[in-house]
């Protein structure tokens, strides 16, 4: 019974795994990019001569980097999370887990990590799966 329960939390803790390592690398080459950027290792990109457009440049520049950062600081929660759904443990950390993978904010994957996020979570909410939480807490 706990081998059939535990098959069935693993696939989508799997999932959410990948996407929480996809979120970290993903991050972190965002965050290399803009720092070979303002080095001026790489081409200078020419700013846009009109004042909105130039307002416009800087807002989505600073945002991205902004979400780059938070979700690399995250992303070694919704790994550790999906470790322990993995292996039945602490309930709560795999539901902030999915749900940070879910979060466009919290998560440059969100592509991915919407569908399995919700996964994760439906899965997290069946009485069975519940219940193997409970036994190994």
């Amino acid at each position: 019974m706990n081998n059939d329960v535990l098959s069935k939390v693993r696939t989508p803790a799997i999932g959410l795994l990948v996407t929480g390592c996809l979120n970290g690398g993903i991050a972190l080459l965002t965050l290399l990019s803009g720092l070979l950027r303002l080095t001026g290792l790489t081409g200078n990109d020419a700013l846009p001569t009109d004042q909105s457009e130039r307002i416009g440049f800087f807002v989505g520049t600073v945002g991205s980097y902004c979400i780059a950062l938070i979700s690399l600081l995250l992303a070694p929660v919704i790994i550790y999370g999906a470790v322990q759904m993995m292996n039945g443990r602490k309930m709560g950390l795999a539901k902030i887990a999915s749900v940070l993978a879910i979060v466009p904010l919290t998560s440059c994957c969100c592509i991915a990590g919407i569908p399995i996020g919700i996964w994760c979570l439906i899965t997290l909410g069946k009485p069975d799966v519940k219940e193997l939480f409970q036994r190994q807490a």
